[in-house]
């Protein structure tokens, strides 16, 4: 049955394009489905503050009258709430369904007594990240005792595929062609941040034939970092990674640190990709 959220909606279309190019296209298969989950989940990482057309517009890529159609219809099926101001957020259904969904504890609950040893050990922060679409996300961040702290990433925070040690780290599991895709997808935020395709691919190739990613000056100058990446189920993809001074990150402490990721995560049963090489 049909939902009546126009009148939950007020003035539903004030910021539709205008023009020949708010015209209705046909979008079939999965392309649609994909455009509105990620435009969803630009809405999500809004929160309180929620997000305008154009906000949504400029992260998701899309063009505007496409944008305005997908989340005209997420409204309609209240996954989206749209308030006066023509701002964007999570409605009642999306709100339902991750109350009914499983939650992270039983993943954090195996990973973070990990985090915590390599923490302890390492003396260095360690960062859990999880990937959303074509980005991966801190779920949780465990601090070490050395008296200088890499903070670079709070848990929450989001970076596209590839940018970042634990994004490094994913994309040794993604296939090549997938890459491509995603950073056409967001090939102006990439550009910003000075990352080229050939960049992601380079990062994604190392991150396959060593088991790991290294990485240096990635998000902040001085500051080095080491990932190791693992599958969840079907599908799922994440990583642990650690941020350190690049002055205390010689080739004996990188050997160090990959055997302790190695063993730790070979400890949680996350290594069983093929994806994670035994290089030494």
């Amino acid at each position: 049955m049909k939902r009546d959220a126009m009148n939950h909606e007020p003035n539903m279309h004030d910021d539709a394009p205008d023009g020949p190019e708010s015209a209705e296209l046909p979008m079939r298969g999965t392309q649609s489905v994909r455009r509105a989950l990620d435009l969803l989940r630009h809405v999500a990482q809004g929160g309180e503050k929620g997000a305008k057309i154009a906000d949504l517009v400029r992260e998701s890529g899309l063009d505007r009258a496409t944008a305005y159609r997908l989340m005209t219809c997420l409204v309609e099926e209240q996954f989206v709430d749209r308030d006066e101001k023509k701002i964007y957020r999570l409605g009642p259904e999306a709100v339902l369904l991750g109350s009914l969904m499983p939650r992270l504890e039983p993943m954090l609950r195996r990973l973070v007594p990990v985090m915590k040893r390599i923490a302890r050990i390492s003396g260095d922060t360690v960062f859990l990240m999880m990937r959303q679409g074509d980005h991966v996300q801190c779920a949780h961040r465990e601090e070490g005792s050395s008296l200088v702290k890499v903070l670079t990433t709070h848990v929450g925070q989001r970076r596209l595929l590839g940018m970042g040690t634990g994004g490094a780290a994913v994309t040794g599991l993604i296939p090549p062609e997938e890459l491509v895709e995603a950073y056409r997808r967001h090939e102006a935020e990439y550009a910003a941040a000075e990352f080229s395709l050939e960049e992601l691919q380079s990062t994604a190739d190392a991150a396959r034939a060593q088991g790991y990613s290294l990485t240096y000056d990635a998000v902040e100058v001085g500051v080095a970092g080491i990932g190791m990446a693992f599958k969840i189920g079907t599908n799922g993809m994440g990583a642990i990674s650690l941020g350190t001074l690049t002055a205390r990150f010689g080739k004996e402490r990188q050997c160090q640190l990959r055997d302790l990721f190695r063993n730790e995560l070979e400890g949680a049963g996350l290594l069983d990709s093929p994806a994670i090489a035994q290089n030494k």
